[in-house]
This record gives structure tokens, sequence and C-alpha cells, in this order.
């Protein structure tokens, strides 16, 4: 009897010391994350050049928004390179849209290649670079997947919609890498995380 009673405070203080480890690596998963309603200074400056990034046609609705905010900015769905020249910060709205890309007449690839030239003035420039994603779960296939991947390790705020992040995507993007998220209830509430970015 005494064998038995000695050998199970062990096995307890084992079982606990997984439990509390568990615990710890939760906790520093959290802490990776920087989730902020909005931020709390100002980070990119005017003009903006805002992009699709899939050419999906919610790069229209953060264009309308920006707007609204009188942030001055160009939208080009498909802007390139050279159309960098003169401004200070780069939106990608992301959202893989086949028809978008068809409609264009791109292949996914061109886009991605795109998109890569792109980040790569960006960072040449020293420009801040926003990504704001809101597709929600419908769009969350493998291609907008994809350029959330290239994208977000390459951004200095991510913006979302609480539904895009369902099952943690953009959290675990984010997580070690120190980028700001903010996640939103719904497309209304896109105007303070965005505004605070310039304001």
């Amino acid at each position: 009897m005494k064998i038995r009673y000695f050998m199970t405070i062990p096995l307890i203080a084992l079982v606990m010391t997984f439990i509390l480890d568990a615990a710890i690596i939760d906790k520093k998963r959290e802490m990776n994350i920087l989730l902020l309603p909005s931020l709390p200074k100002p980070i990119a400056k005017e003009y903006v050049l805002i992009t699709s990034a899939g050419q999906g046609t919610d790069a229209y609705i953060i264009t309308d928004i920006a707007n609204k905010l009188m942030i001055h900015n160009y939208f080009m769905p498909q802007a390139k390179e050279e159309d960098l020249e003169g401004a200070q910060t780069l939106v990608f709205v992301v959202g893989y849209s086949a028809i978008g890309e068809k409609l264009h007449g791109i292949s996914h690839d061109d886009e991605k290649q795109r998109i890569i030239g792109l980040l790569k003035k960006a960072e040449k420039k020293n420009m801040v670079v926003i990504t704001i994603y809101i597709g929600g779960k419908q769009r969350h296939e493998k291609r907008t997947e994809d350029l959330l991947s290239l994208i977000i390790p390459k951004t200095d705020y991510l913006i979302g919609t609480k539904e895009a992040n369902k099952d943690n995507f953009l959290s675990e993007l984010t997580k070690n890498s120190r980028i700001p998220i903010t996640l939103v209830n719904e497309i209304n509430d896109l105007s303070e995380p965005f505004s605070s970015a310039f304001r």
C-alpha cells in the first residue's frame, strides 16, 4: 500500500508540471501577439497607394473608407513598382478573386510576382506597409492564404475582421513577428484603426 502511495505522488507532480508548462507556453503565445484596438500613435504618412492583392473587390471598400477619412490616396488595383514613386505608405487589401484576375488578364503567378516586386520596392524605400484582410471565412482559401503568408511578414500593421481570423490564421502569422494587429467586428469598424495609422 505504501509503495503505491509513494508512486502516486511523483506521478501527480509530473502531471502538474506538464499542465503548468502548457499554461506558460499558451501565455507566451498570447504575449507574442500585439492585438490592439487601434494604434497608440501614427506610423504612416500620406500620400497612400492602395492596391489589391488577389484582385478582389474589397480594395474598393478600403478606398472608399480612405476617401471618407480624407486620407490622400491613389487607388491602383494593379499598381507596379514605378507607381510607388512619391508614395509614403503602401496599403495591400488582400482577397483572391479568380474573376478579378481573369478580368484584368493576369495569372495568379503574375499577381504574386507583382506583389513581390512592390514589397521589395517598398522595403528599399523604407515605406510603411499596411495590410487589410476583410474577406472572412468564405474567402479564406489556399490562394488567399498564400497571399497573406507572402505579405504579412513584410507588414507594419495588420487590420482584419474577427470573422477573417476565426481559425486564428492571422494571429498565427503575426505571433512571432511582433506585428501589431487589430481585429474588428465588422467592416464599418475599420475606419478607426485605419485612421490611427495616420493620425
